[in-house]
């Protein structure tokens, strides 16, 4: 390998105040069905514990009815929290396409946003579980080099939009190789 002439090679120093803000970014909203999606797994699971409940109840003796009272109170507070957990997580979730990357943004607690440029995308997927489906949504999976799963998985959105965008992605992930 040449070394470099140290008149070509350059490397100055980048004003962080004048880099593009990835706040300043006017996300897209998830669907409002794939709330639902959430809640209905929300709500099947509670239901499996309310049953191990009530079958503790029936067949244990007296002694444990305290004990699955308190199990009782700590599960019906567990799904309020996850509840109200999914609606914000479904309220406070974007997704955004530049003309470089992919942004998308979740959670409200601890909120997370991923951004993966186009150059480091290797594939991309629409996925449909049974229950999207019936509710007429789909999710966007975006893969790059080195993992077992997928980067970025966008979910709740219509499925045209998932197609149009995996179409878009696509296009430029091959003008980039």
């Amino acid at each position: 390998m040449d070394p470099v002439a140290s008149s070509e090679f350059s490397n100055f120093e980048l004003e962080v105040a004048s880099l593009p803000r990835v706040e300043e970014v006017k996300l897209h909203p998830i669907s409002k069905k794939y709330l639902v999606k959430l809640q209905v797994g929300t709500s099947i699971s509670f239901m499996f514990f309310a049953v191990g409940l009530f079958l503790g109840y029936t067949f244990l003796s007296a002694q444990f009815h305290t004990y699955l009272f308190w199990a009782a109170i700590l599960l019906v507070l567990l799904f309020g929290w996850s509840i109200f957990n999914n609606v914000m997580y479904v309220k406070k979730s974007g997704y955004a396409l530049r003309e470089q990357d992919i942004i998308f943004k979740r959670g409200f607690l601890f909120e997370k946003t991923t951004v993966v440029p186009f150059n480091r995308i290797q594939h991309v997927t629409v996925e449909r579980s049974f229950l999207d489906k019936i509710l007429n949504i789909s999710s966007l999976k975006v893969f790059t080099a080195g993992g077992s799963g997928s980067d970025v998985s966008v979910p709740g959105i219509k499925p045209e939009t998932a197609t149009s965008l995996k179409e878009e992605i696509s296009g430029r992930i091959y003008n980039h190789a």
